[in-house]
């Protein structure tokens, strides 16, 4: 017999896990990253034709770092925005990756965790009744 308590359970962890852990891998940059411009200091594009581009930016540790985007169909410009850990300058992420409403996607990761636990609980009992 299906449960449909089951599958909302499974479907919401699900999409918690696709939504949340980049959001929780972001957390710090949100809380102390400093934004800024990365150049492009290489670019292959292999037999497959998926861009591959590595983005150099200076850090305010006087360092070069560099960050990669992978996997692009179509050329990127020669410089990006990028936001970067001035405590582990190696921590970067492109703003375009990072979600604009950062307390809209704190709500939906609420949301899903509250619904996995009813459907977990109304399941349970759905089960032992």
């Amino acid at each position: 017999m299906f449960n449909v308590f089951g599958a909302v359970f499974a479907v919401s962890i699900l999409a918690f896990l696709v939504f949340g852990l980049p959001y929780l891998r972001q957390a710090p940059l949100r809380k102390r990253g400093v934004r800024t411009w990365a150049w492009e200091a290489s670019r292959s594009v292999p037999q497959d034709g998926k861009i591959t581009v590595r983005y150099g930016y200076d850090g305010r540790d006087g360092g070069l770092h560099s960050i990669v985007r992978a996997g692009l169909t179509t050329l990127p410009s020669g410089s990006q925005e990028i936001v970067y850990d001035p405590e582990n300058p190696k921590r970067a992420e492109f703003v375009s990756n990072m979600p604009e409403n950062a307390s809209g996607r704190r709500t939906l990761l609420v949301l899903l965790l509250v619904a996995a636990a009813i459907s977990f609980c109304l399941g349970y009992f759905d089960a032992v009744v």
